[in-house]
């Protein structure tokens, strides 16, 4: 497990820079979200049904991670993103509230309901804290040095900022497929 001090450290051993570490720590938020916009690691959330047709989901669910719901046996289709036809179960999401609507309102209470969806980087890195590690799995931290190499090679200019994209993004490409194949890396 590596904290944002030692990919920090690490990245400055193999690109020597003047960058202050609030620099890095700012590259680093982005290289965060990144990884989870290529690495599309499946995730749960459940809730089980009342006679209301709302339900709040946890603060790391977005609507576009959003894969799958099932209330019973019945599945529910995205609103925005379906073609929904009158009489369908469907669903709609607010980023905001984190508050899933489904329509229509399930038919009996106490169901269970599942919803599928992609985990999303959740934890905003500051530079009064360094001892903090990456939301990615443990085994991925290691691809956040060339990615931090990158960003201050490309900031100085330096043209081996593509030999450290490549090291970060074929991991995190095969990574991205283990996680589709259903398999973990």
């Amino acid at each position: 497990m590596l904290t944002l001090q030692e990919i920090i450290d690490e990245a400055d051993a193999m690109v020597p820079n003047e960058f202050d570490p609030a620099m890095k720590v700012s590259w680093l938020n982005h290289i965060n979200q990144d990884f989870f916009n290529v690495v599309k690691i499946p995730s749960v959330a459940t809730f089980t049904t009342s006679a209301a047709d709302t339900y709040t989901l946890p603060n790391d669910v977005r609507m576009k991670n959003i894969d799958k719901i099932i209330v019973g046996s019945m599945q529910y289709r995205s609103f925005p993103e379906d073609d929904v036809q009158p009489l369908q179960n469907y669903w709609t999401f607010n980023d905001t509230t984190h508050v899933l609507t489904l329509s229509p309102a399930p038919y009996k209470p106490n169901v269970s309901g599942v919803v599928r969806y992609h985990m999303i980087a959740s934890t905003t890195f500051l530079s009064s804290n360094m001892s903090v590690t990456p939301d990615a799995p443990e085994e991925y931290h290691w691809t956040f040095i060339p990615a931090l190499c990158e960003q201050i090679c490309l900031a100085m200019d330096d043209p081996k900022a593509a030999n450290f994209n490549q090291q970060y993004t074929s991991a995190w490409n095969v990574a991205a497929l283990n996680y589709q194949a259903g398999g973990t890396p």
